[in-house]
């Protein structure tokens, strides 16, 4: 069961450390958006796990493939947002609670769209939440503390390479949950 639950946060692991080495480069303290981040990715599963519960225990069969369709539509997206790099994350603001709100929302719409197979795949919605918020508060802090220590192309290259290897590992999470 850990490992299950380990192969849905590390991605999503891996895709907020890719935004918080951007912070990182603008010279942002750690703390608030580690925080804002950690409570906006908890949360945000909640609002699709109950649904994929409901989904998986009238058609259970659907509900997995419809998981891993997910899932791998994930991984897309956000390939391809990467290799857009449209400077979301360098317009990020935190210094108001309107700015704070639209930031925590951004970085968490890949955890709403996760819910649905989370609960689909009857995993414990406790300790994947927890998870969720120990991994996140975790890749922010570190993310932002390693790129505020690197020049402004190699952060930009590490964010991307991270991006692009948190869609790749949503895609491949998405077809084993189809295989298996």
């Amino acid at each position: 069961m850990a490992l299950k639950v380990a192969a849905f946060v590390v991605p999503l692991g891996i895709d907020t450390f890719a935004v918080a080495v951007v912070l990182g480069l603008r010279g942002v303290s750690p703390l608030r958006p580690a925080l804002v981040f950690a409570c906006f990715e908890t949360a945000m599963p909640l609002l699709r796990i109950g649904v994929g519960n409901y989904v998986a225990r009238r058609w259970e069969h659907v509900a997995v493939y419809a998981g891993a369709a997910i899932l791998v539509a994930i991984g897309l997206h956000v390939i391809r947002e990467t290799l857009r790099d449209d400077g979301a994350a360098d317009r990020m603001s935190l210094a108001s609670a309107r700015g704070i709100i639209l930031a925590g929302l951004g970085v968490s719409t890949d955890e709403i769209a996760m819910g649905f197979p989370l609960g689909a795949l009857d995993l414990p919605v406790g300790p994947v939440l927890l998870a969720l918020g120990v991994q996140t508060f975790l890749a922010t802090t570190v993310g932002i503390l390693i790129g505020g220590r690197m020049s402004s192309i190699a952060g930009r290259r590490a964010s991307r390479t991270a991006g692009v290897a948190a869609g790749i590992a949503f895609v491949l999470l998405g077809c084993y949950v189809a295989v298996t």
